[in-house]
């Protein structure tokens, strides 16, 4: 069986980088292919890894993103993109979505390759009604966004909405980690599986 090729997008944030070192001590770990807009964010012994390629791109150049997947031969697209909080977005109270708005591209261009799989980070404020079963916690996670960082919830949730409502024919999965930490990747983790 062939090694899986990933294209890693949102490589350079925190979530990104732990995910790349933990995938990088795997005893058999994929090619990760780090698709960013700035390359010097990446730490000099990620870059250097064998295991890692580098492309430099923008996430609404289709070129490029197609480029890099074919070249490639990417197998699967994770996403650890999301919306930076900040204070003036949740003073005025903004909701534009630009990170989310790429996604329509990424998505034509993983159709340009025959690639099927993505996996995305979202928001627990977002739900899938038929699927999701409400609990007291889910609830609470996911109205604190929706009050505190709307652009961020907004965001995140249409990074959900564009993954999971596409007419691509996509295995997708949709991610949602409330209260990200930088804590070791041995901590206990409590997950609910939606099918």
């Amino acid at each position: 069986m062939e090694s899986e090729t990933i294209l890693l997008l949102g490589a350079t944030g925190g979530s990104g980088l732990a995910f790349i070192e933990e995938a990088l001590n795997l005893p058999k770990p994929p090619h990760l292919v780090l698709y960013v807009r700035t390359p010097s964010k990446i730490p000099s012994d990620i870059a250097k890894n064998t295991n890692v390629s580098l492309v430099n791109g923008d996430l609404t150049d289709f070129d490029v993103l197609t480029s890099a997947m074919k070249v490639h031969s990417i197998t699967t697209v994770i996403s650890f993109l999301g919306a930076y909080v900040s204070f003036s977005a949740m003073l005025t109270r903004r909701t534009d979505t630009p990170i989310a708005d790429s996604f329509p591209t990424i998505i034509r261009a993983m159709e340009a390759n025959g690639v099927k799989r993505i996996l995305a980070l979202s928001t627990a404020s977002y739900w899938v009604e038929e699927r999701d079963v409400a609990t007291w916690t889910m609830s609470i996670c996911g109205t604190m966004p929706k009050l505190f960082v709307p652009q961020g919830d907004a965001e995140m949730v249409q990074i959900a909405k564009k993954v999971s409502e596409s007419s691509a024919d996509l295995d997708w999965t949709i991610f949602r980690v409330p209260h990200l930490t930088d804590g070791s990747a041995d901590l206990p983790d409590r997950i609910t599986k939606v099918v």
